[in-house]
């Protein structure tokens, strides 16, 4: 439980630096707010395609944020 609340507190700090471009920090923003909106681009009552819309944006604020924590470990190194 120690392990994630640093986590997460070290992905606050990733957001927080402004040596990380701020476009990504927008992309996973927008990524979350599309993911918990009710409304999409493809409805998710159509099968398949639905939910899958979803799990793509999904995917890609996952890998976002894997590149914030990956420029902010970056930004600590060079100090």
């Amino acid at each position: 439980m120690v392990n994630i609340f640093k986590k997460v507190v070290f992905f606050g700090q990733a957001v927080l630096n402004p040596a990380v471009p701020s476009r990504i920090k927008y992309e996973v923003g927008a990524c979350l707010l599309y993911f918990i909106s009710p409304i999409d681009f493809i409805p998710d009552f159509i099968p398949l395609t639905g939910r899958a819309d979803d799990a793509v944006i999904l995917l890609w604020g996952i890998k976002r944020g894997y590149d914030i924590v990956k420029a902010h470990k970056k930004s600590l190194i060079k100090k």
